[in-house]
This record gives C-alpha cells, sequence and structure tokens, in this order.
C-alpha cells in the first residue's frame, strides 16, 4: 500500500552518499574473478547462439547448452541448471539518472542485508558503455544453491541493461567467463515494446471446496465480500467490532482475514468460534517479527529456523478441517515489506524457495485444507524490471487462488494520486487472466481513501462493476482501517457508509457461501 515509500529511501540513501557515487571496493583473492578479462577466450570450444529481444531492445550470443526464456517486457532469463543463471533487465530509465537506478536497486549489496557480503565493486568502460560492476556472495542455503553473483550495468542512452548472473562457487569463474562472453556479443537495438494483452476471456466459475464441517460454495454469478475489520488476535475479540457493523450494514461479512508474523501465536478457541459462527478465515503470513524487523527472515526460513513455528500453524489450521486460505508474503513485490527481493541482491528466487518451503511443510504436516494464495500488489515499488510480480511466482502447482491489491490512496501524500475502481482493476485483470486465468481469483484486501474525490461514488462504482466485469474475481476484501492519512474505512463519511450498505443489497453479493453440513 505505501506507494511512496521507496522514493523517500532513495533520496535518502543518495544523501547518504554524499556524493551519490559508488565508492571504490578493494578487491578479494580467492573464487572472485575481480581481473578476468573481457577479451573471449580464443580457445574455447562450445557452440554459441544468437538471441534477438525485440520487446526490449537487444541481441547477444550465448552459449547453446543453456536454456532460454523470455518474458515480455520483463526479463531475459539465460540458464544452465546446476552452473549458472543469467538474468537480464532493460531498464528504461524515464526521470531517474543510470546512477539512482543503480545505488537504489544495489542497496542492499552496500547494507549487507540478506546475509549478502560485498566483494567488489568498480565503473569502467565496456565497448564504450559507461557500467557499474558488483560482485557479491551469500549464505548458501543447500547444496545446489547458486549463491555467487556477479553483475554488470550498462547505460546505453537512456536505458540500462542489468546483466545477473549467479553461480555456485565451483562453477563461479568459469560462468563469470562465459557472462563476459556474452557481454562482448551485446549490441542495443530499437525496442518495439509489447503488443497489447488480448481482453480477458469469458469465464464461468462455480466455487466448491468441502472441508469436515462446512462448504464453502460461491455460484458463478455471485461474488463473496469479506473484511478486515480491527481486532487484536488471541483476545477473541474479532467479533467485538465486527458485530455491530454488520448489524449497521444488515450484512454478515462470510470470509475474515487477519495477519500473523513470526511472533503470532493463534488461539485455537477464536479459529474454531470463526469457523462455528459459518465464517472461513484467511491469514496473511508475513515472513518477519512484529516486535523488530529481521531482513535474513527469508535465508533463515528455508534452512529451516522457523520450522516449528509454522509447523504450529500448520497443525492449527489442519484440526479446523474446514477451508483456510494462506497468503504468504503478499506484497512481495513492495519495497516496504522484508520479503522483497529488494533485500535479498534482486534475487526473486529466494522469495519462491521460501514460498515452496512453507508449501511443503504445510502438506507435510497434512494440512490439505490450506490454500495458498500468491498475492503481489497490483504495482511493483520500486516500478523497476527486477522487481516484476511475475518473477516471484512459484508455479502453478503450489498456488491455489490469485490475490489482486490495489488501492484508491486518494491524495493524502503528495506521490499519491485518485484512481477509479475500474482504472485500477480493468487492466490488472486483463493481465492476471492472460497470465494465471486458470486460477480462480480473489481481492485480497482493498478500499478507497476519503482524501482527494468522492469516495461515495467510487464505492458505487466498486459494486456495479464487481460481479458484472471481473467474473473470475470470486472474493472481494474490505480493508477497514485507517492507515496513517488513508480513510480506508467504509465509514469514513455517512455518504460512503450508505454507498457501501446500499450495494451489499445487491444480489450479486447476497447468498449463503459457507454452508454446514
Amino acid at each position: 500500500m505505501r506507494n511512496w515509500t521507496w522514493l523517500v529511501f532513495l533520496v535518502l540513501f543518495l544523501l547518504a552518499l554524499g556524493s551519490g557515487r559508488l565508492q571504490q571496493q578493494p578487491q578479494v583473492a580467492g573464487n572472485i574473478p575481480g581481473n578476468l578479462s573481457m577479451t573471449p577466450v580464443d580457445n574455447d570450444t562450445q557452440e554459441w547462439q544468437e538471441l534477438v529481444n525485440t520487446y526490449d531492445g537487444f541481441s547477444l550470443n550465448y552459449p547453446a547448452g543453456w536454456q532460454q526464456e523470455i518474458i515480455p517486457g520483463v526479463a531475459t532469463i539465460l540458464a544452465k541448471p546446476g552452473y549458472a543463471k543469467l538474468s537480464i533487465f532493460a531498464q528504461p530509465l524515464g526521470k531517474i539518472s543510470a546512477e539512482e537506478y543503480v545505488l537504489y536497486s544495489n542497496r542492499s549489496l552496500q547494507e549487507g542485508w540478506g546475509s549478502i557480503k560485498l566483494q567488489g565493486q568498480k565503473q569502467l568502460n565496456i565497448r564504450g558503455y559507461y557500467t557499474w560492476r558488483f560482485e557479491w556472495t551469500r549464505q548458501q542455503m543447500d547444496a545446489g544453491d547458486l549463491n555467487y553473483y556477479f553483475e554488470y550495468d550498462l547505460v546505453a542512452g537512456k536505458t540500462v541493461y542489468t546483466f545477473m548472473l549467479k553461480s555456485n562457487e565451483a562453477n563461479f569463474t568459469a560462468a563469470a567467463r562465459d557472462l563476459n562472453r556474452i557481454i562482448q556479443t551485446f549490441k542495443p537495438l530499437p525496442p518495439q515494446g509489447v503488443p497489447a494483452l488480448p481482453a480477458a476471456p469469458p469465464v464461468q466459475r462455480d466455487i466448491e471446496i468441502e472441508g469436515r464441517y462446512h462448504r464453502l460454495v460461491i455460484p458463478a454469478d455471485k461474488t463473496l465480500w469479506g473484511i478486515l475489520n480491527p481486532h487484536k488476535l488471541g483476545r477473541l475479540e474479532y467479533f467485538t467490532k465486527l458485530l455491530p457493523l454488520e448489524k449497521e450494514l444488515d450484512f454478515k461479512f462470510q470470509f475474515l482475514i487477519t495477519y500473523a508474523a513470526f511472533d503470532t501465536r493463534f488461539n485455537f478457541e477464536e479459529l474454531k468460534k470463526i469457523y462455528d459462527d459459518n465464517r472461513v478465515l484467511m491469514v496473511a503470513l508475513q515472513p518477519w517479527w512484529y516486535g523488530k524487523k529481521d531482513d535474513t527472515s527469508l535465508i533463515d526460513l528455508i534452512q529451516g529456523k522457523y520450522d516449528h513455528i509454522l509447523r504450529e500453524w500448520a497443525r492449527q489450521f489442519k484440526a479446523l478441517e474446514d477451508p483456510v486460505f494462506v497468503r504468504f508474503g503478499n506484497e512481495m513485490n513492495g519495497d516496504w515489506s522484508t520479503w522483497s527481493a529488494w533485500y535479498y541482491g534482486k534475487d526473486t528466487d529466494i522469495f519462491k524457495m521460501a514460498w515452496e518451503h512453507v508449501y511443503r511443510l504445510f502438506k507435510a504436516e497434512g494440512a490439505n485444507n490450506v490454500l495458498f494464495v500468491f498475492n503481489p500488489h497490483d504495482r511493483s515499488f520500486p516500478n523497476f524490471k527486477w522487481n516484476n510480480y511475475l518473477l516471484y511466482y512459484p508455479g502453478d502447482q503450489t498456488v491455489d487462488w490469485i490475490g489482486l491489491t490495489g488501492y484508491n490512496n486518494g491524495t493524502s501524500h503528495a506521490a499519491d494520486t485518485w484512481r477509479g475502481f475500474n482504472e485500477i482493476y480493468e487492466p490488472l485483470y486483463r493481465e492476471y487472466m492472460y497470465y494465471f486465468g486458470k486460477k480462480p481469483f480473489m481481492i485480497t484486501e482493498f478500499s478507497s481513501n476519503e482524501v482527494g474525490g468522492d469516495k461515495a461514488a467510487w464505492i458505487r462504482e466498486c459494486f456495479r462493476s464487481l460481479a458484472l466485469r471481473y467474473p473470475n474475481i470470486k472474493i472481494a476484501v474490505w480493508f477497514n482501517q485507517v492507515d496513517g492519512k488513508w480513510l480506508y474505512n467504509l465509514d469514513s463519511s455517512p455518504r460512503s457508509q450508505a454507498a457501501f450498505k446500499e450495494g451489499l443489497q445487491d444480489p450479486h453479493y447476497r447468498f449463503q457461501a459457507v454452508v454446514p453440513w
């Protein structure tokens, strides 16, 4: 939600660096090839083939044995399993400088976040391109983990081409030499951009999820409304403020959500009370500590440090024997989340490894009633290619639902912009249907600020559009809280509350979704 945070961080970071220039670091001995020649090795006998990326605008040659994947307008990925992975990003600079992009993107290297150890950095000229070079390592998490990194950032006009290689200790020198040869063949081309995505295909999706005591049933022409209402976990008080609100609105929210971190302990009596009242719960499991910031949390999680906590959660959710939704590491493409790749040297694979670890652990505990929700923010912050939400996606096999999150921030802060409901969700829905159309969707949390426009009209637009224009969105959850200057609560004005109450009378939203056996 905090779409201004990365701008503040950027300004502070540049001020802290004084001149804003990267400081020269000493080269270190060992496997870090700080003095590798940029000249191709003449006696290399491996075959090479050409890659042309017309979307981002460049061509190059790479070893024929490497696998190739192009995510249009996002990344080019070249990989040889067990040996190396090379991610290439063509970043248009827009209103920022190349130095600002490189400094902000690599702040984790300077700060040593995520167990990173910066081994060396230089500014140099490669074939006429002003270039930054970085070399770093981090803690290895298992025998197959690629934890040695080598990066070039080449400036060509108003675009920075980032080449981020990762390998292991045994293969790093050879892989870095391969990268140097690849760089020698690199040629920028006029980018043609990504063609417009096709219109979202029509969908008729009935949801029926069975538990021991309840079924969750959402017909194809219905949308289930949920709410995140102020409460404190573990104190049996979720209903304290919710029941009076429901009475005012003449509506029962059958889908509730809450947040949890590593220092959260659930009260099973409270969880069971929610289900006994014919409701279903979604838990946002965030891999950090509410009591402190721990930027190595994903590394520790993957290595099993928090397995005892995760297993306790899994066993409690399993014991409910009804559907429980888990939204792990939500808004991972926002730099306000310490599980973002911004804290881990831009390596989105670390988030995917953490996701898979949690998923496997829940399955090992037999928590098959848990449904996993993948949920980026609708806008990436920073909005750089390496932070695109698609790079965080762990794969269809470990994802059950797709979460959408887009807020109308209003104008409470200088960087905020008033956005209409359809202005947010029409392009987002089309894009998500293109990439994830086989999965059911939910708006995991959303709201409109009261400041900057007509919130009541925004709410009416939402209710008119939701069920008719976005049929694959089967659940929508209102974030009913004040967040700093953002007045997201539905009773932020009498007009807004009246519009919300009126919208809930629509038959698209009034039905029994949590059905007891």
